[in-house]
């Protein structure tokens, strides 16, 4: 009698394995489909439109005049530390504003500077002043006319660049919001 029986319960543990493979199988393969539709544009649970336009409005208003007031007053080749940080804020910028590039792009099929070429403009144009503060706490020289390094105009110049082409953009951002 106990053989039978024993014979009975791995035919039972058999069948119930292989419904249970089954089972894990087909809900595994369920997850994997929908897992792999979401995974192509999870965003954190932050990102809003809200966030991404303050974070915007931050960066061309206050964000930029504390940048120019750097680099109009304050900027000095031989204070590298001021150089550094001046790299890590448009670093971190353009870290989160790509991040909220991402996210419009995803869900609302914008960008955060109106257009898609706008928005590659001003972040060529971010890149563009970061290589030159980087080159300049190198020690790069930046000779002038009269062949003394002075890379205050060059500097300059990227800044003004990404500053007009902020202040267009916080030129559309104003009419949009002086017609809704």
């Amino acid at each position: 009698m106990k053989p039978s029986n024993t014979v009975t319960t791995v035919t039972f543990k058999r069948q119930y394995f292989s419904i249970t493979a089954i089972i894990k199988s087909t809900f595994m393969a369920g997850l994997l489909a929908i897992s792999g539709l979401a995974q192509a544009n999870t965003h954190p649970s932050y990102l809003t439109d809200s966030y991404c336009d303050s974070l915007v409005e931050q960066f061309i208003g206050p964000g930029m005049r504390s940048l120019g007031k750097y680099v109009n007053e304050d900027f000095n080749p031989v204070y590298t530390g001021n150089i550094r940080n001046t790299i890590n804020y448009l670093d971190q910028r353009a870290e989160w504003l790509a991040e909220c590039n991402g996210y419009l792009k995803d869900t609302n099929d914008t960008y955060v500077f109106y257009t898609e070429k706008s928005t590659e403009e001003i972040f060529t144009a971010i890149k563009a002043l970061r290589k030159e503060l980087q080159l300049v706490r190198e020690g790069v020289e930046f000779p002038d006319e009269t062949g003394a390094d002075n890379p205050k105009p060059f500097i300059k110049n990227r800044f003004d660049t990404l500053a007009q082409l902020v202040d267009q953009h916080h030129t559309r951002m104003l009419m949009k919001k002086q017609f809704l």
